[in-house]
């Protein structure tokens, strides 16, 4: 019974670093790779095809989906 117990635990263990590497490592290229309009326009492709993006509603010309506006579109009209 203790060798049963001390196996699953190891293998516990060896799960859990495995997850956290796996889940940890793509902070920095997935920001790199969020540079395009695709990303940073004010209205945005939901599927983020590459080139599409725009300052103003309309569709996607890769999918012709419906943009949307974009949450973390910062623009540059301020009102104080």
């Amino acid at each position: 019974m203790k060798y049963l117990t001390s196996t699953f635990l190891s293998l516990l263990c060896i799960s859990m670093l495995c997850l956290f590497i796996a889940c940890g490592g793509n902070s920095a290229e997935e920001a790199e790779s969020q540079q395009g309009k695709e990303y940073t326009s004010a209205y945005v492709c939901p599927m983020h095809c590459e080139g599409s993006g725009s300052d103003e509603p309309g569709q996607c010309p890769v999918c012709h989906m419906d943009y949307e506006k974009n949450a973390k579109h910062n623009s540059h009209e301020h009102t104080h």
